[in-house]
């Protein structure tokens, strides 16, 4: 049998230990009774944890003997155990035995809270107590700062994130709507700018329109056509090499551009988008193919007008055979090959007749200029023949002016076949492109009698199928 209060053991039998109610060695009675389980299994509690704690801060076992004096008046709660113990002098043991330090003394208030933590008491609790205790010793000590638990930890971190990701949220909020309000400037001033434009350019073609009216009761001079009056320092064609050439071409010596028209030009289109370009030298007749000509070469007449007006209503494979026929009939190599399918291949390296590329188009058709027509900015009555003063109809070749190197009606009269395939331009700079890989239309420039101005500028493109026929639709060629 074991004595409850000193712990002391000794044998016995059954009998005996039923009627055991005092201890041979301390006098107590060595069973405890049930109604003092509870206290007893609080002071042993509390024992263990002022151990631990006393090991810390000097007071060991010293802090045991004072169970015995009072455990038996108080309260079940370890807390109030814990009071119980400092009210029966445990302060002074304390005062007693820690070293005065201002270091010593949080150094022992953090342990005091650290193991009455472990133990049984919540932190709240530990702290609380621990600070009534010190109070009692007058120290001057600030409650010290507990490290996080893990789950604190991660709930601050996740807090943390979602701070940081609010901010970045707000963040690009804001400067999306920064780039919205600069781009709806630029659209804004865009527009503004394009208005601008506009209205110089009506100016400029009303009072070109009112002085066309005031001259046209003047009787016309002779109709040879009038020679142009040259722009201020315009690139000239180099004369051209000693080979012979047909009568009415021009020597387009190669050089680099800007093919395309800026987003500012009134009638801009998105296909029409700015890039380098260098084209090779070549030569491009002067005028359109005419009906005369085209019936000359092929032996049939297609159109309804006369002969000295340009051909039209002639597909683009019509156009590739009259090139065909036209460099037999001269003893050159034809340009082209076509096929049973229709499939026409382009023999880059011989002299035949061929059409321009749209890229020699709108280079000759500039002649050194980078404004939306080889007239400057605007365009008038005596430019070109467009739908405003066409009368509905084509009309001879050569009655406007040629531009700077020497070639008629590249706006208006009537629209020109290129041999591309009409697609995208490719971004970068670019050498004698021949336009997209494969389509299903072709490239036309130039414009019409039959269209407004704008569709008439030097960047403008139209793409139609090659089997197109129509009345305001011709052609003209060119050789390497």
């Amino acid at each position: 049998m074991k004595c409850v209060h000193c712990d002391s053991e000794w044998k016995t039998n059954e009998k005996n230990s039923a009627s055991m109610t005092k201890c041979p060695f301390c006098g107590e009675n060595p069973q405890v009774r049930e109604d003092q389980q509870s206290i007893e299994n609080s002071k042993d509690a509390l024992a263990a944890i002022y151990k631990k704690f006393g090991a810390d801060v000097l007071l060991g076992d010293k802090l045991k003997s004072y169970f015995s004096d009072f455990a038996p008046s108080v309260s079940k709660n370890i807390k109030e155990l814990v009071y119980a113990v400092y009210n029966k002098g445990a302060s002074n043991v304390l005062k007693q035995n820690l070293n005065s330090s201002q270091e010593d003394k949080e150094r022992a208030v953090k342990i005091a809270i650290r193991n009455l933590t472990e133990a049984f008491i919540s932190l709240e609790a530990a702290e609380n107590i621990i600070f009534e205790f010190i109070g009692a010793l007058g120290w001057q000590v600030e409650k010290p700062k507990q490290e996080p638990t893990e789950a604190e930890k991660k709930a601050a971190e996740v807090e943390k994130k979602a701070t940081k990701a609010e901010a970045e949220k707000k963040a690009a909020k804001a400067e999306a709507e920064k780039k919205a309000a600069e781009a709806e400037k630029a659209e804004a001033e865009k527009k503004a700018a394009q208005e601008a434009a506009k209205k110089v350019i009506e100016d400029a073609t009303k009072k070109a329109e009112e002085a066309a009216n005031k001259v046209s009761s003047t009787p016309s001079p002779s109709p040879t056509p009038v020679k142009p009056t040259p722009l201020p320092t315009p690139i000239n064609p180099s004369p051209a090499p000693s080979t012979t050439i047909p009568a009415n071409f021009v020597y387009i010596k190669g050089g680099t551009f800007m093919m395309g028209s800026p987003a500012y030009e009134p009638g801009h289109r998105n296909s029409e988008t700015q890039h380098q370009v260098t084209v090779s030298s070549f030569y491009m007749c002067k005028f359109t193919v005419t009906q005369k000509e085209y019936r000359e070469v092929i032996g049939v007449k297609i159109s309804k007008f006369r002969d000295n007006l340009p051909i039209e209503q002639v597909t683009w494979f019509e156009a590739i055979e009259y090139c065909n026929k036209l460099s037999r009939k001269e003893g050159l190599t034809p340009a082209y090959t076509i096929d049973n399918n229709k499939t026409v291949t382009w023999n880059r390296k011989v002299n035949g007749y061929r059409l321009p590329t749209e890229a020699e188009w709108e280079y000759a058709c500039r002649a050194g200029t980078t404004t939306a027509y080889n007239t400057r900015a605007y365009f008038t009555y005596n430019k070109g023949w467009y739908k405003k003063n066409s009368g509905g109809t084509t009309h001879p070749i050569g009655q406007k002016p040629a531009n700077a190197w020497g070639l008629y009606d590249m706006h208006g009269n009537v629209w020109e076949w290129c041999w591309d395939w009409y697609g995208d331009y490719i971004s970068g700079a670019q050498t004698d492109p021949t336009g997209a890989f494969a389509g299903t239309y072709r490239v036309l420039r130039g414009g019409s009698w039959h269209d407004p101005a704008e569709y008439t500028r030097s960047a403008s493109r139209l793409s139609r199928s090659p089997a197109l026929r129509d009345r305001n639709v011709g052609f003209r060629v060119v050789r390497s």
